[in-house]
Parts: C-alpha cells; structure tokens; sequence
C-alpha cells in the first residue's frame, strides 16, 4: 500500500465519522500558511458543507516505525501555519511516548490505524458503488472485501449482514477475485447455520458457473433444509 493509498483509507475512516450530507471529507487539499505565506498540503480535510474553512484536518504516516517527536513537530509545525484548526494525526505503527506528549500538549489527537484495517477500508466505494452502504455498515463491508480476497469464510460465519449489503459485498469480491470469492461461497453453502444464506451462495454460485456436480453432490448430501434441497436439484438436472 502506497502513502497516498493509506491516506485515502484514513479519508474513508473520516467518512464513516462525519457523513455527508453535512459534511465533505476531501483528500489532498492545499491551504494558505498564514507564517509561511505557503500553500500546505493537508492530507485529508473535513467541511461542513457550504464552509471553505475546514473543522478539522488529518494528517496520515505510513511507517514502519511508531512516530517520533520529529516527524509529530513537522505535522505540529504545518497545524500551526494553517491557523491552528484542530487536527489529528494517524500513524500505521502508533507513536512514540514523546511524540505522543508533544501532540497532546499541542492539542492534536492521535491514533493510529494500521495497515490491515487500511486495506478494509479501501475497498468501501467500490462496495458503494454497487449498493448504498448504512453508515453503520461501511466499515464492516471493506474489511469483509478484504476478507474475500484472502479467501477468507470466517467473517461472513460470524456476520448477520441486511440481505442488500450481503449481496453487495459479494458481488464486488465476485467481480475483483471470482476465485477467491467462490471458495468463501463454497464455505457458506455449506456450513452457514442460515438456512438462506445457503440458499442465497448456492445461487450466487451457479451464476457465477462455479458450481460444479462435485460441489452439488456434496452439498446434497449434507443439506437438510427442503427449498435448499429443491434449488441444487434443479441445478444439478
């Protein structure tokens, strides 16, 4: 993951906590250094709309390393020449005790977000362009993407997702990593305890053309549901 890749999921973070239509979360905007008499690159910004000051900046580091007190003070330095607008600072890797001392006496909040949520949250617009996401299932969705394309079946075991998102989420893994995605199916249709969840993976499958007779014959065997039962019946004739 590039920095500016990490900056546009910490954007996305930033959305799911100040939605729109209130507010507009911007990434890579330049503000005027009042000390500077420079233009600033600032990371990520949120307005409420109809504003052209921000309410609050982000910076965002992709490091290896915790954040030391000389990387805090450079984003301590830029906080101060765009006019002391509330800030925060995220890091992938936390922060040191004296970066973190310098940014709280400065009044900058920090936290951190580490490069495996990042990736989460990336791929959440193209989850939304498929199906307008519940603030409250946004991030859940990324990270379940994710999921998919690591072939991932645990989540979704463990998830009761609204039918709408369930299918969004899946039809953007089927469509980034078919494979990956139909071996996460072939888990559902076959140990999900939701009787239509299975129902709902067997033909997400046999749409896809990734069922094969093994498949069917397997999962008839264990299936125990009757619609369930009909549909791979109807599928397999």
């Amino acid at each position: 993951m590039t920095p500016k890749d990490y900056e546009k999921a910490v954007l996305q973070r930033f959305r799911t906590l100040w939605p729109p239509p209130r507010f507009v979360v911007k990434h890579d905007v330049r503000l005027s250094g009042r000390k500077t008499k420079a233009r600033r690159q600032v990371d990520v910004s949120i307005f409420e709309t109809g504003k052209s000051q921000p309410s609050l900046i982000v910076e965002a580091k992709r490091h290896k390393r915790p954040i030391d007190a000389g990387i805090a003070g450079s984003t301590i330095a830029l906080v101060q020449d765009v006019g002391g607008i509330p800030a925060v600072m995220i890091s992938t890797s936390g922060f040191s005790r004296a970066a973190s001392n310098h940014l709280g006496t400065e009044g900058i909040a920090h936290l951190t977000i580490t490069l495996k949520e990042a990736q989460g949250l990336l791929w959440i617009p193209m989850v939304e362009e498929k199906f307008a996401v519940d603030r409250e299932f946004r991030e859940i969705s990324g990270h379940l993407v994710e999921a998919l394309r690591n072939g991932d079946a645990a989540p979704f075991l463990d998830n009761d997702l609204p039918y709408e998102e369930w299918l969004a989420i899946l039809s953007c893994g089927q469509s980034l990593f078919p494979e990956a995605a139909g071996s996460v199916l072939r888990v559902l249709a076959r140990e999900h305890f939701d009787d239509g969840v299975r129902f709902n993976s067997v033909q997400l499958l046999d749409d896809a053309d990734q069922l094969e007779a093994a498949d069917i014959e397997a999962l008839f065997k264990t299936e125990r549901d009757p619609e369930n039962a009909a549909l791979l019946r109807e599928i397999y004739a």
